[in-house]
């Protein structure tokens, strides 16, 4: 899988948004804080796209992504689905009618989330993968994973590889595989758990919803470092 690397010179940390919903809204808080800040945005969903028009569809989704940012090339899309594979693959992907922010490799419980509109074949590859050539010569760290894959984050989590405790600060995944057919292991306690044996500390950070670990490693760093999860 080629990935395109390429981060203006006038960058100096990296997140990444793992799942855009609608458009993107967590990578423009980010981005609007951050002058120096680059951002990867993983989203499959072949329905969602950013070109700066997108309005929101509730207040909760925070303000839609920027087309500035793209245009300054400080957000890529990269657009893939992530789990633990060890090769790119070919996967069902399901796309809800009624919000497509809740779309999953999972097939979701139409009783709970609405009924499924398509059902589309996506590229699935690993961050272990992503990270294996990215350019850690300029980068010693990456910030923040904020991940809300619908059902894959603990999956996603177990794909990062030694990169995690290596290279991560803070991580914030959703714990909602209760939703999706065959991801009941996405638990907050499954999640909380592997954490933990990757030397991270669950914290009560005020800026986050969802389950949320900081690196044991990079303790003091942290404490510089902004993140933000609605």
């Amino acid at each position: 899988m080629d990935f395109n690397y390429s981060i203006p010179e006038n960058c100096t940390h990296v997140k990444l948004d793992v799942g855009l919903s609608y458009s993107a809204p967590q990578s423009q808080d980010w981005l609007s804080k951050e002058p120096n800040l680059m951002v990867f945005g993983f989203e499959p969903n072949p329905e969602l796209v950013y070109n700066g028009n997108i309005r929101k569809r509730d207040p909760a989704h925070g303000e839609p992504l920027q087309k500035k940012y793209i245009d300054e090339k400080r957000f890529t899309l990269v657009r893939i689905a992530l789990s633990d594979v060890n090769k790119v693959e070919q996967m069902d992907f399901y796309i809800n009618n009624n919000d497509c922010g809740t779309s999953s490799l999972f097939k979701h419980d139409e009783k709970r989330l609405g009924s499924i509109k398509n059902l589309v074949k996506v590229n699935v590859c690993s961050l272990k993968m992503f990270f294996d050539n990215f350019p850690w010569e300029r980068f010693e760290y990456i910030d923040y994973i904020k991940i809300d894959a619908q059902g894959s984050d603990l999956n996603i989590l177990k794909g990062t590889g030694k990169y995690l405790q290596e290279r991560v600060v803070f991580v914030t995944a959703e714990a909602d595989g209760y939703c999706y057919y065959g991801a009941e292991e996405c638990s907050t306690n499954n999640i909380t758990n592997y954490m933990l044996s990757q030397n991270f500390i669950k914290i009560n950070h005020p800026n986050t919803q969802d389950p949320t670990f900081v690196n044991s490693k990079f303790i003091e760093l942290a404490k510089k470092i902004y993140i933000n999860q609605y």
